[in-house]
């Protein structure tokens, strides 16, 4: 990739996140980015372009074909409202029928016969995000994207009035990859004078393949791996940079903007995964190295951001919250000024029942956990770290504590078979009082992980830069087999009797702890405690 030369113009840069992502919460590399960038002297304009491009398609002048649409079109703007509402929560059925409304909105906006957007994907049926020839092509015919008229009307002007050489594209998923190609072919198009950075999640991840060859260069001028605060500060002539923890800056983030019942603000405490021992996970095929702080640094600065934009909701978004801070968390106990929702795992710490509760009192309104098998020995296989007779105990600590559990299941890896798939739904069944929701996902095996070379590989998502592969597997448990047994079995047996509650349609754990009654009556009553605000809190910690 060509390494760009240093000018005066590194003091200002663009940074555009495209569409699609789910439209609840502003994203947070480029928020990271722009405080970086923003604390070295360099000024900075974001734009979350895939909430702005969400609007722009729902709110343009749409017509209806059938009864369905005409309802939707007709309650525009209560729909938005009502998902805004806290007391939607309360109802279900209802929170579904106004959440598939607003995605029939987005299907108005757009060509259904090439295209299919919705809250949460994009598809081209012409193109694949997966071949670098179909991304250069999106790029080339910018003008058939659905989002080319928001280029123009909205984003024309960001790039003509901010006189910046620099645009930066987060390009963080899948589902973000050809709207992303087009951004960068229209910008090189109308604003040929401007260079383009891209980097992002999946960027990373495309530059982790041993044969990538940067297919780009004739697109993109520069792209960064990993997290990009230093080697975008480098490339912007402040080299010499090595910090990597910053407090993100979403002053960019309007806060009627999402959908959502709550301010929510995505933050990040460690990077990358301090287990790291996973077989199955596909970060053990790219290269992350893990940096955390002390964890009363990283409250700090979770206040500093608190005081700064008053969420309502912190997202914790680590691979995993550490213990460390989970105890710093519960040792501030009901002061903390916000809520807070993250991903852990099934650590020690959590079978003490009344450390779950003072997580709770400290503002916990559900956790994520990566369970990924019922069967202990599976799990040994996976080198998951953890055991079922844990996991028990903390399953009902939690839902004991009032504490959410978003619980993650993964089928169909080289380590399990029908028997322990079976074992999995009893393990499952036995516990349905505590799990208040269940990701059910079938196992893509890293195509280059370690894992990948011993076993024998198939194709099944066609392209350059695809990730994953699937595999013959040892005890002939295939895909297709998995797929059933889920459907057929699994969902089913599930479905009788169990309390275990319907995922969010498209928000999924985005949207599931604003269900928790917890939740639920401390925003409808406004009742309780007043919560101290941060500065209160920070100024207790600095004596």
């Amino acid at each position: 990739m060509m390494v760009l030369e240093h000018s005066q113009g590194h003091n200002l840069m663009i940074l555009l996140f495209p569409p699609v992502a789910k439209p609840c919460e502003p994203p947070a590399g480029v928020a990271y980015l722009a405080a970086a960038l923003m604390e070295n002297g360099i000024d900075c304009h974001v734009v979350d372009a895939s909430i702005q491009g969400f609007d722009y398609l729902i709110q343009q002048d749409l017509s209806a074909s059938d009864s369905w649409s005409a309802r939707a079109l007709k309650n525009r703007d209560a729909i938005l409202a009502d998902l805004r509402n806290p007391r939607l929560y309360t109802n279900d059925d209802r929170y579904h029928q106004r959440v598939y409304d607003l995605n029939k909105l987005l299907s108005l906006a757009v060509d259904t016969t090439r295209f299919k957007v919705t809250l949460s994907d994009y598809t081209d049926r012409c193109l694949s995000p997966l071949r670098s020839r179909d991304l250069i092509e999106s790029a080339d015919t910018c003008h058939l994207n659905p989002f080319f008229s928001f280029f123009e009307d909205r984003l024309r002007p960001v790039l003509s009035r901010w006189d910046s050489p620099w645009v930066g594209i987060s390009l963080c998923y899948l589902n973000q990859a050809l709207v992303s190609f087009a951004l960068a072919g229209w910008i090189k198009q109308h604003f040929c004078e401007k260079k383009i950075v891209m980097g992002g999640g999946l960027i990373s991840s495309w530059m982790s393949r041993p044969d990538f060859t940067h297919p780009f260069s004739g697109l993109i001028d520069h792209m960064i791996p990993g997290e990009g605060e230093i080697p975008l500060l480098d490339l912007l002539g402040k080299s010499g940079t090595t910090r990597r923890h910053y407090v993100p800056d979403y002053h960019f983030a309007d806060r009627q903007a999402y959908v959502s019942p709550a301010r929510v603000l995505p933050f990040r405490t460690t990077i990358g995964c301090y287990w790291r021992k996973c077989r199955f996970c596909p970060e053990k095929a790219e290269t992350r190295r893990y940096s955390t702080q002390r964890a009363s640094q990283v409250l700090a600065d979770t206040l500093t951001l608190t005081h700064r934009f008053n969420p309502d909701t912190i997202h914790f978004i680590d691979d995993a919250v550490t213990p460390a801070f989970l105890k710093v968390l519960a040792g501030a106990g009901p002061d903390l000024p916000f809520t807070w929702y993250g991903f852990v795992r099934f650590e020690k710490i959590l079978e003490d029942p009344d450390f779950c509760v003072q997580l709770r009192h400290s503002g916990c309104i559900m956790l994520k956990l990566g369970l990924e098998s019922g069967d202990q020995a599976v799990l040994d296989r996976m080198n998951k770290g953890t055991t079922l007779d844990r996991a028990s105990r903390i399953l009902k600590n939690l839902h004991e504590a009032g504490i959410f559990t978003y619980v993650y299941l993964l089928f169909g890896t080289q380590f399990e078979d029908r028997s322990s798939a079976l074992t999995t739904l009893a393990f499952t069944k036995a516990h349905h009082p505590y799990i208040d929701y269940l990701n059910l996902a079938v196992f893509n095996l890293p195509r280059f992980s370690e894992d990948a070379e011993h076993l024998e590989t198939i194709d099944f998502y066609q392209g350059d830069l695809s990730l994953y592969a699937n595999f013959v597997h040892p005890s002939g448990w295939d895909r297709k087999q998995v797929k059933q047994f889920l459907d057929k079995t699994f969902k089913k047996q599930m479905a009788n009797g169990s309390r275990i509650r319907k995922n969010p349609a498209f928000f999924s754990a985005n949207h599931a702890m604003f269900f928790n009654p917890v939740w639920l009556n401390k925003q409808i009553t406004a009742t309780g405690t007043r919560k101290q605000s941060a500065i209160e809190i920070m100024s207790r910690m600095n004596r």
